[in-house]
């Protein structure tokens, strides 16, 4: 499978006492080539240090626990609160950190928009500077400059707060957006869709988010996406998936929770329900500007005639079909 991924396979890059990071990106997934997945988790009092990735924006989404995110850009700094059943977004180029000051466990699972992530640390940038340098940088004396070489050494992207606080951070920024609490833009039998998209969250760079659920005997419209990659992660129930490539191949399989599917830019792909269970994901697209075309809308752009001629039938027999005229999104069973 070139498409379909279980985040088993996913690469771990640090396991520790905060907790562990693991990637899912081109390495492991050879047809995942401009997107990544990171999965995160944080024990109490675990931190992801200060970091940024060069070539590529990142959307989260919280999907357990309360984290503390502080973000550094050009001439901005912002400090904000990320619940579960919000996202957030982090520029390219942006050093942040995601800090655990609670009691509970925090998972994260975001994307970057690039299928192989290059990311630099504040430690490791601190290791790579000279003691001179450090010292004319920061005003300071060559024993401070010293130190902070040697705890440079230690490295790597995730730690242990030293002392954890209670922390009260705003949870109304322009850098997040509470998906999970906004309203159902779709709605019906066969299910429903939140919009995370660059219509309710204007701040959205290189990425965006849809929030979906499948209701038995449900499934998303067949449909492609003209300018986006879309990746799919499923985190309850049960769906079969499709996924149709240019040169004819089809891959099928059923997903679970942890599991889901890479859909590269206008590849036609479906999502179906499968069992008692009604099944809930998260769709992250690389555009936070996505379209969408849906199978039904396209049957229904033609006429009866050109259809005929394109699947050999009667005419008259396209008169037994409804021909939507624009996208459907959820649809029954």
């Amino acid at each position: 499978m070139n498409y379909i991924f279980n985040a088993n396979d996913a690469r771990t890059l640090e396991e520790g006492p905060g907790g562990s990071l693991r990637l899912l990106s081109n390495h492991e997934l050879k047809g995942m080539t401009r997107m990544s997945l990171l999965e995160l988790h944080l024990n109490p009092g675990g931190l992801a240090r200060p970091m940024w990735h060069a070539n590529a924006a990142m959307t989260g989404y919280c999907t357990g626990g309360e984290v503390l995110v502080t973000i550094h850009g050009p001439g901005q700094s912002d400090q904000f609160g990320v619940r579960s059943g919000e996202i957030f977004n982090v520029p390219q180029g942006s050093i942040h950190s995601l800090e655990n000051h609670s009691s509970d466990d925090v998972s994260l699972r975001c994307t970057l928009n690039h299928g192989q992530p290059e990311t630099l640390t504040l430690s490791s940038s601190v290791a790579a500077t000279s003691h001179e340098a450090l010292q004319s940088t920061l005003s300071a004396d060559s024993e401070f400059a010293q130190a902070l070489l040697k705890g440079s050494e230690a490295g790597g992207m995730l730690g242990m707060l030293k002392n954890p606080t209670t922390v009260k951070p705003s949870f109304t920024h322009h850098l997040k957006f509470n998906i999970e609490g906004s309203d159902k833009v779709v709605d019906v039998r066969g299910g429903y869709l939140q919009d995370g998209m660059k219509g309710n969250f204007p701040a959205l760079q290189g990425g965006g988010i849809l929030g979906f659920g499948v209701n038995p005997g449900g499934a998303v419209e067949p449909h492609w996406h003209p300018n986006s990659d879309e990746l799919v992660y499923i985190t309850k129930g049960r769906v079969k998936v499709m996924l149709l490539s240019p040169d004819g191949t089809i891959e099928r399989a059923e997903a679970g929770p942890g599991e889901g599917f890479y859909a590269p830019t206008s590849y036609f792909h479906s999502i179906e329900q499968s069992g008692s269970e009604s099944a809930v994901g998260i769709a992250f697209f690389n555009n936070p500007d996505m379209v969408y075309m849906g199978l039904g809308e396209a049957i229904g752009a033609f006429s009866d005639d050109v259809l005929a001629a394109s699947f050999k039938m009667e005419a008259s027999a396209f008169k037994g079909c409804e021909k939507p005229a624009g996208p459907q999104v959820i649809v029954p069973g």
